[in-house]
């Protein structure tokens, strides 16, 4: 078996001089402050082209980049399965409104509550998350402390995205 259209493809399509095709980002994942987030959330998918995932700032860089695999897993899985933005965000600002009347822990992820319409994408989005900190060494509770350091559970309400704001520095492109 010849390993010439191999070669070819890896090279670029065979065509001397030819630049490859530059190809839309999918994910545009940035840092925003925590008080920038549409709702108090530490990681935020919003769907358009290309799709924002928006991670609140922490010191430790494998934490944000944690997070953002994990919102880039839990949209795809979400967008597959039917679960709209919609439906999270209005699910996520129930449970914090909630959290806030002392119904649920301040450790508590809503995406891991029984009535979560997105509850199959978030836990499976974790796993995924908790194998890669492992494989990073991070500290699970370290992570944790850190992520609830960034004050949840104080607001609940949701503020319009505005598509023409200043970006943030990408992480990943």
């Amino acid at each position: 078996m010849s390993t010439r259209p191999m070669r070819k493809a890896l090279r670029g399509g065979g065509r001397a001089g030819r630049r490859p095709r530059r190809v839309k980002p999918s994910y545009v994942v940035s840092q925003v402050p925590h008080r920038q987030q549409r709702y108090d959330t530490v990681g935020d998918w919003i769907p358009g082209d290309p799709v924002r995932i928006r991670v609140s700032r922490m010191k430790d860089e494998r934490y944000v980049f944690l997070v953002a695999l994990h919102e880039m897993i839990e949209y795809e899985l979400c967008r597959m399965h039917g679960v709209t933005d919609r439906e999270v965000v209005e699910f996520d600002v129930n449970f914090e409104k909630e959290r806030r009347s002392r119904l649920h822990a301040i450790d508590a992820e809503a995406g891991d509550d029984p009535r979560a319409p997105y509850r199959d994408e978030h836990g499976f989005a974790t796993m995924i998350e908790r194998m890669v900190a492992q494989k990073m060494g991070v500290s699970w509770t370290a992570y944790e402390n850190a992520v609830l350091s960034l004050n949840p559970g104080r607001r609940v309400t949701v503020r319009p995205m505005v598509r023409n704001e200043a970006a943030s520095p990408a992480i990943l492109d």
